[in-house]
């Protein structure tokens, strides 16, 4: 019985002792918490001053005694231009007149900067290893070891520093004389299925020509057809053949064996190739032909994945696939096999029906073996 009576004593003791730990926890440590997280709301507010007043490093300093300046754009070439100190002094005098306003500093290589890494076009700093872009938004300086600093201006001074910036660039771009000294430059319409190879004299008058504008975002190419006759200018050069791809009298695109990239260009270029190199619309170079002149196409597949009617891009971009496939006519057919796509092409008011399969076309009353014939369509369609 006395043992009991010890064990209950023991087991309220245990107790007490653990009311009083929590009592006295609350007591002393809740209120250092609590300062704790004062001075942690006090330091951050102090942080965010400081990045206000004292930004990394100052335009000032960043444009004081530059050296080696280049220039970027992500949406041309890759390659970068080296500029002169006429331009230098022409951008770094612009970039000095905007009212450039703090809005992000990151100091840590692992801050999410994301939201800011799209540019239109990027300074180089050789000697202060600095990068500085600008978008239709922003003025980001990267120093190349993960510090950023990001600004907001006036965004009309900003648009009108960006077209100073692209005057620069391609100035120099074209300056570059990427194509001089061409080994052998041919021309294709590809519509008409014809080539020129041009001489000494052609090559001149061709490159004299040639000046690119501006670059061109990819996405605004998307959904438009290249013009007939579709033609591309190829130019080789120590080993190397760059396609020059005229989409429309507005853009080119500039295609080599490592990139490609798309441009406005001047409309020399476009008035002088359709009168050097001009062509006549021959349906007798294939029977499809007449399928290029068609001003609405209905497609209806069959597995209703690209049903649709179109009469901008597909209406032309789905006949060229047909009319550069490899055809042969077959006249005897067992299967054909699973019919893919029933299309049909608004040709001078008239339906034309063309029938893919897979390996097969079905056009005219007549059948064509074109291997993978189904799967060239399904791919473009698919882009």
């Amino acid at each position: 019985m006395q043992k009991r009576n010890m064990g209950v004593l023991f087991g309220a003791f245990i107790l007490l002792a653990l009311v009083s730990g929590m009592v006295t926890f609350f007591i002393f440590f809740q209120p250092q918490r609590e300062d704790e997280k004062v001075v942690e709301q006090l330091t951050d507010k102090v942080t965010k001053e400081n990045i206000q007043e004292k930004p990394l490093m100052s335009i000032k300093e960043i444009l004081d005694d530059a050296d080696e300046v280049y220039l970027e754009s992500s949406l041309g070439s890759n390659d970068i231009v080296e500029i002169n100190d006429k331009d230098i002094d022409k951008i770094f005098s612009y970039l000095k007149s905007l009212d450039l306003k703090l809005v992000m500093e990151s100091i840590e290589t692992t801050q999410d900067t994301s939201q800011y890494s799209n540019y239109l076009y990027a300074v180089h700093i050789k000697n202060k290893k600095v990068k500085i872009k600008v978008n239709e938004k922003y003025v980001i300086i990267d120093d190349m070891q993960g510090k950023m600093q990001v600004f907001e201006t006036d965004k009309e001074k900003l648009a009108s520093f960006t077209k100073e910036i692209e005057s620069v660039f391609m100035n120099q771009y074209n300056a570059c004389e990427l194509f001089e000294n061409p080994q052998i430059i041919w021309i294709e319409a590809k519509d008409e299925e014809k080539q020129w190879i041009l001489n000494e004299s052609g090559i001149k008058n061709l490159l004299e020509k040639l000046y690119l504008l501006s670059p061109v975002d990819k996405n605004e190419v998307i959904g438009v057809p290249s013009s007939y006759p579709d033609y591309d200018i190829h130019i080789q050069k120590d080993n190397k053949v760059y396609k020059i791809h005229l989409i429309n009298k507005e853009v080119l695109l500039l295609d080599s064996s490592d990139s490609y990239a798309y441009y406005r260009y001047d409309v020399k270029l476009w008035d002088y190739i359709h009168k050097k190199y001009s062509v006549k619309f021959n349906e007798k170079t294939s029977e499809f032909k007449r399928l290029l002149k068609a001003t609405n196409i209905l497609v209806d597949d069959m597995e209703n994945i690209y049903d649709f009617e179109d009469d901008a891009y597909y209406n032309i971009e789905i006949a060229r696939w047909i009319i550069q496939a490899e055809k042969k006519e077959t006249k005897e057919v067992k299967d054909l096999g699973p019919l893919l796509y029933d299309i049909k092409f608004t040709v001078n008011g008239d339906i034309i029906e063309v029938k893919v399969f897979e390996d097969y076309i079905k056009y005219n009353g007549k059948n064509y073996y074109s291997k993978r014939i189904g799967e060239t369509i399904k791919s473009g369609l698919g882009v």
